[in-house]
Order: structure tokens, then sequence, then C-alpha cells
């Protein structure tokens, strides 16, 4: 199986413990991304794995094999892992053709590997080209192209997005997800923004501060996030105070059923709140507010609300009817997760 099995991982640079025994598994043919914040370990973790940096404590597993352990650590041209850097990296002075064939094994070579995988990456017409003829969308498909040639058991992603422009890196993303979905691909994508986590990956596993808070599907991530911290990396959320009051908690904004009670009753807690939790009626009961600003995003009216001491963005219908200073009753929708208040 070439899956990636990490158990224990830790690593320091200088006097700070980076990886704090770190467990991840990504089961094969699988496309997991790691979110978190800067300086959340990220990119050590996908170093470690390809063994470009040593680990301090823990074992690395992929495909079975023990890449790195105490006493062993494979070099990474051993690792039979692909991997994307941020930018695509490629050798300035060799055309693409000579990037995509530089870790193939001279029979594969002959055998028309670097043809067939430019080819599978849409990219066989510019074989000849050096880098610097190259977009940028074209040279990150160039750097996906040359991390699958040596035919790897795992590839590993990072944030290799960032340097495009938004159209350009929602059409780049979705093509190379989807070579790797073709080809059965066991991939780690590294990232911090969640609209690209929840679009592209079967699980998502959220860092933070050197470990993994939750690991899980995206939709079980979004909805049952196991903390505040959780909650804000995984995308926009109001964190409110409440009470418990048998199976619902009261808050700032009305009555709420809990998606999870581990909390006794009356106790205090922490809410977390989608913004589409945010029910917007015109009158009826609910709590007062008041529309300071609409504006458009991602084809819904975002209308930004006062209301309780806290103003709350929440997205609309675009035909809804709604302008600044209209006065309204706020709510809540669904279910919602509470946390022990700190």
């Amino acid at each position: 199986m070439k899956s990636i099995e990490l158990t224990g991982i830790r690593k320091t640079l200088g006097k700070t413990e980076i990886l704090k025994g770190l467990d991840c598994v990504v089961g094969e043919g699988r496309i997991v991304a790691l979110l978190g914040a800067s300086g959340s370990g990220k990119t050590t973790m996908l170093r470690a794995i390809a063994g470009f940096d040593t680990i301090d404590g823990g074992t690395i597993r992929v495909a079975g094999k023990v890449l790195a352990a105490t006493g062993v650590h494979l070099p990474p041209e051993r690792r039979r892992i692909g991997y994307v850097p941020q930018e695509g990296a490629l050798f300035p002075h060799l055309t693409l053709a000579g990037n995509v064939g530089y870790g193939v094994t001279r029979q594969a070579r002959a055998q028309g590997r670097v043809q067939e995988v430019l080819e599978l990456t849409g990219l066989a017409d510019l074989a000849d080209r050096f880098p610097h003829q190259l977009s940028g969308g074209q040279q990150q498909r160039g750097a996906l192209a040359r991390a699958l040639a040596p035919s790897p058991d795992v590839i590993l992603l990072d944030e290799p997005f960032n340097a495009l422009d938004r159209d350009l890196r929602q059409s780049i993303r979705a093509e190379i997800v989807r070579t790797l979905r073709e080809l059965n691909v066991t991939a780690i994508l590294v990232t911090h923004d969640p609209d690209e986590a929840f679009e592209v990956a079967d699980e998502i596993a959220v860092m933070v501060d050197g470990m993994i808070a939750q690991k899980s599907t995206p939709l079980e991530i979004y909805t049952r996030p196991v903390s505040p911290a959780v909650a804000r990396l995984t995308g926009a959320t109001y964190l409110l105070d409440g009470t418990i009051e048998g199976n619902k908690v009261r808050t700032c904004l009305g009555l709420a059923k809990i998606e999870r009670n581990e909390e006794a009753e009356g106790d205090r807690c922490t809410v977390s709140l989608r913004p589409e939790q945010v029910s917007v009626a015109s009158s009826g009961s609910g709590i007062p507010g008041q529309v300071t600003f609409v504006s458009i995003r991602h084809g819904a009216r975002i209308a930004s609300i006062a209301a309780a001491g806290h103003v709350f963005s929440v997205p609309l219908p675009l035909q809804t009817a709604i302008v600044t200073e209209d006065n309204v009753v706020l709510g809540i929708i669904g279910p919602v997760m509470v946390y022990p208040q700190e």
C-alpha cells in the first residue's frame, strides 16, 4: 500500500520544538490537505517526509517502508517521493523535457516515460521550451510532471499555487488534482487557505502548534471542529460566550442546539458559530440588529449587522432585499459546537 504513516514525529530547531510527537496517516490514493497557520510546522513536516530534514524522534513509513526512525535516515533520492515546492523551481538551463527527465532512469527515458508524463499533464507541445518561456501555470504543471516522472509512491505539494493569480490558481489546482486522482496518487497538499483545502481534499489535517489537532473529512472538520483554534483555521467563525441549558446553549443571539454536549448544566462555554448559521429576518422574534453595510462577494450579499455588541457578516442570497440601516432580527440556524471556556 502506498500510504504515509507518521508516528510520534519530533523535530527541534535550536531551542524550539517544531513538531511535538505528531501522528498522521494518509491512506493509499487519498489526497490530504495539511492546513495550518504560518509557523505551525506544516513545511517542516513535509520536509521530514521527503528526507530533506532529519527527525529527532518517531517513525516515518511510506508504502510500508521505514524511511526515518531512531538511527535511520534514508536520503531523499532513495525515498520514491515526488516533491512540488512553492514555486516550480525548474532548472533554468534545461528544457521542460530535460527537467521532467532529470530524475528518470535511462531505461525509463528510452521507454518514453518523459513524453508519457508530458502528455498526461498537457505539456507535450511545450517539451522544448525553457522555464522562462513558460507561464506560471505551465511551470507548476511542469513541476508536477517532474515529480510524477520517476513513478513515486507519494507526492508532496508545498503550497504550490501561491504565486499564481486567483483565476489561474483555481484552474491549475483543478487540473493537478484531477491528474492525481486519475493516477490514484497518494498526496499531501500543504496550504494555509481553507477554501483550497475544502475544494481539493479527501481529508483535512489541521495543524496547530506542531501537532495534528484534527484530521477528518471536510464536512466533519467544518461542522464539528474540535477546538476554537480548529474552527478559526477552517473558515470564518464567531466565538461567542455561552451558558449550557440542558441540550441547548444560550448565547447573545438566543438559544441554540448543541452539536456535542460534554458540558454540565449551567457551565460557561465558548460557542463556535459559522456565518451561514446566523439567521436574518426583517421582523419576528429574535435579537434586534441593524445593517451597517452590504457588499457582494462570491455570488452572495454579505450583510454586516451590528447586534448584541458584535458585528456579524452574514452571507445572504443575491436577490435578498436588504440595504444599509435596515432593522432586522437575528437568530441561530442548526446546532453549534461548544467548548470549555478558557
